[in-house]
């Protein structure tokens, strides 16, 4: 059986760069928009009864109607 090696045998400068934890971890402003829109969607899907009717996902995601 093999053992994984020990933090003895590990050299931190091997290891991938660990990234910021906190607020400052999600500084891109656009993926923080999609995450609140992508919540929001699953939030609607799931208070719906059935299928998202079209109309409410364009409302829920702030999608107005074509002019006709």
């Amino acid at each position: 059986m093999t053992h994984a090696p020990g933090p003895e045998s590990v050299d931190e400068r091997d290891l991938p760069p660990v990234p910021p934890a906190g607020p400052a971890a999600l500084a891109d402003d656009a993926l923080a928009e999609e995450i609140e829109l992508y919540a929001e969607v699953v939030v609607a899907a799931s208070e719906s009864e059935g299928p998202l009717p079209e109309g409410e996902l364009d409302r829920v995601l702030g999608v107005d109607e074509p002019e006709r």
